[in-house]
């Protein structure tokens, strides 16, 4: 009598999937094989689930337009064609409704054949909506930083600074785009001035060993040739102790803040120079007139002793030599005389006050008073626009333009007058609320030695007795307390050319 098996025990040894079966049900996509016309002919793994959202058993015979929205279905039935035509794979990704929402989903298309092809849907939502947060957080970064009013950045701490990442703002600031830094390696090291690398690296090095931020203020140079002021902070992220993976750092571009720094300075010392000037003016006119009512007397004197010994050699030949010694004084003291009307000149300009001025008109009119210093040794070339007024002093101004005027003329003096030429522009300026005066000439021009000493009082490379070097020291405290902006460049052998910036009046 044969034994009865227990029902359990025969449902438990109904044969499980193995092999290919196996590894089929165990994997979470959906496969199904299509038709060209997209529709199914067999269902071989996986659970619709979120991806067609119906039961296994309704997919058979069903095309895919049924199932899908058809804009879905539209992208699928376009990828089958290729796939079949090309007979290589393709993958796209689309988005289905699914309880209220929309699941994403990667289809992967395989030609079995000429006419059919394999259809591999996975679910892919939870990666797609880890893809779409980060991407979202990405932008509230970037937004975040490109908002700054500074460069942010993040790079190695190698001989160069190599950039990591960098903020789009640097291209303000170097005339260099962001991606220069990351893509083409250039480096930080490379727009910092070169006077200041060194400090930079020491301080930063510096700080890092001790574990501190570090603050900079140095230079940067950009692709213009112009200098930017920076302020910089930042400081270094460890992986260990003592292992440092990069340096994080924000760049300020704080060149208004230095011009500003520079102008309420100078004009300060300008205040205090002009009251001096205007002082030492008085205390050295007085004495000088008596040294001066003195000179014409022994000059007088000297004519009666000459006349009265004029048979005496030796007392002719000693009243001669005295009075080429009084001829020499006399010289001085117009030297001295020149250099108080220049502090006299100074003092008055710096005392006086700002107003609304039409700089076209003023500029006109101070070159017709200077024609007589002009013309005898050079062309004067001028370009006048209709500019906004300006608020400046209008004695300020004036001695601003007759400096220029001077130093130009004594610039292409070793010229033959036919060749020799200086331009004036007044225009309206690069610079938002600035018009700028320009005065350029084709002279003898200044090396850089000379060129960075411009600005100095009493310098100059004219001989004894002509020049007492106060023109370009006078007009740079003159634009400064007038906030405004003087700069010079010149090339030996070619001329030199002065900018002068003036801040446009306010409204009336």
């Amino acid at each position: 009598m044969s034994a009865r098996k227990h029902p359990d025990i025969a449902a438990s040894e109904t044969p499980a999937p193995t092999g290919a079966s196996a590894i089929l049900a165990a994997l979470p996509d959906l496969i199904l094989e299509l038709d060209a016309a997209a529709t199914i002919c067999a269902h071989h793994a996986g659970s619709p689930g979120a991806v067609l959202a119906h039961p296994p058993e309704a997919l058979e015979s069903h095309a895919l337009r049924d199932l899908l929205p058809r804009a879905t279905a539209d992208r699928l039935q376009s990828a089958l064609t290729d796939a079949l035509t090309l007979q290589q794979s393709v993958t796209l990704e689309c988005l289905v409704p699914h309880e209220h929402n929309l699941a994403s989903i990667e289809a992967r298309l395989s030609p079995l054949s000429s006419e059919r092809a394999l259809l591999i849907l996975r679910d892919v939502t939870a990666a797609f909506r880890e893809r779409n947060n980060l991407r979202q957080s990405e932008q509230r970064f970037r937004a975040l930083v490109e908002n700054l009013p500074g460069v942010v950045y993040r790079c190695r701490m190698d001989e160069v600074w190599s950039a990591i990442f960098i903020s789009e703002r640097i291209e303000e600031l170097v005339g260099r785009p962001a991606r220069d830094f990351i893509e083409f390696n250039t480096s930080l090291d490379e727009v910092t001035h070169p006077e200041d690398r060194a400090y930079v690296k020491r301080e930063v090095a510096s700080a890092v060993a001790r574990h501190e931020p570090f603050e900079l203020h140095y230079r940067m140079i950009h692709t213009d040739g112009s200098v930017r002021h920076i302020w910089e902070r930042g400081r270094a992220v460890y992986a260990g102790v003592d292992q440092i993976t990069y340096l994080d750092g924000a760049i300020f571009d704080v060149t208004d803040l230095h011009r500003l720094r520079q102008r309420l300075l100078t004009s300060s010392k300008m205040a205090a120079v002009g009251s001096l000037a205007a002082g030492v003016a008085h205390e050295i006119n007085n004495p000088l007139a008596i040294v001066l009512a003195n000179l014409e007397f022994v000059t007088e004197e000297l004519v009666a002793i000459h006349q009265a010994y004029a048979a005496d050699d030796v007392v002719t030949e000693a009243v001669d030599d005295i009075q080429q010694a009084i001829i020499k004084v006399q010289t001085g003291i117009d030297r001295v005389r020149s250099v108080i009307d220049d502090l006299r000149s100074f003092s008055d300009a710096a005392q006086s006050r700002a107003e609304h001025l039409d700089m076209a008109r003023l500029t006109t009119w101070a070159l017709r008073r200077a024609e007589s210093r002009i013309l005898p040794v050079a062309r004067l070339v001028t370009r006048i626009d209709d500019v906004p007024q300006v608020w400046a002093s209008e004695i300020g101004v004036v001695q601003i333009i007759w400096n220029l005027i001077d130093n130009a003329a004594d610039a292409v003096s070793d010229l033959n007058p036919e060749n020799a030429h200086i331009d004036v522009t007044l225009k309206l300026s690069d610079r938002e609320d600035f018009v700028l005066l320009e005065i350029r000439d084709n002279g003898r021009g200044m090396g850089e030695d000379v060129l960075a000493r411009a600005f100095e009082p009493f310098f100059t490379t004219q001989g004894i007795g002509d020049g007492a070097g106060l023109g370009l020291f006078v007009c740079q405290g003159l634009v400064a307390g007038m906030d405004g902006d003087i700069s010079v460049d010149s090339t030996p052998g070619q001329g030199t050319r002065v900018r002068v910036y003036l801040p446009t009046a306010p409204a009336q």
